[in-house]
């Protein structure tokens, strides 16, 4: 028996299985630590402002890209950490499968609107596309 494979109830197993997720998963959390600390200090300043410092803000493009990368990576360690928790607890594949498409659909699709968002603030137009909201 080679070294780097190991048996789990019978069923021959890598030992490296999930090792890459692991260091994708401690990588964004690595990355994630100093955004937040900017993105929580960013909010603290803008509190109180009014609208127009607010979109002053996002038309900073060093600011409107950090936030972007904030999401992206904050989206990227939540559906690595979910699909960690369907793997642990759930057994049946079918659902198991559908489960870990679910949440990197609603992960992808967040994800995509957050940045459709940032970029319209950046570039100056309204939140919404005409025709949506007040």
């Amino acid at each position: 028996m080679s070294s780097q494979v190991r048996y789990h109830k019978g069923i021959k197993v890598s030992e490296h299985h999930g090792t890459v997720e692991w260091t994708v998963e401690k990588v964004a959390l690595a990355i994630l630590m100093p955004l937040g600390v900017w993105a929580a200090w960013s909010v603290f300043t803008l509190a109180g402002t009014d609208h127009q410092t607010v979109m002053d803000w996002f038309a900073n493009r060093l600011n409107a890209g950090l936030l972007i990368l904030t999401l992206v990576t904050f989206f990227l360690y939540v559906s690595l950490a979910w699909k960690v928790i369907i793997e642990d607890y759930i057994h049946k594949p079918g659902t198991k499968g559908a489960l870990l498409g679910l949440v990197n659909l609603i992960c992808l699709v967040l994800v995509a609107a957050a940045i459709f968002f940032i970029v319209r603030l950046a570039l100056g137009s309204a939140p919404l596309p005409a025709g949506f909201g007040v």
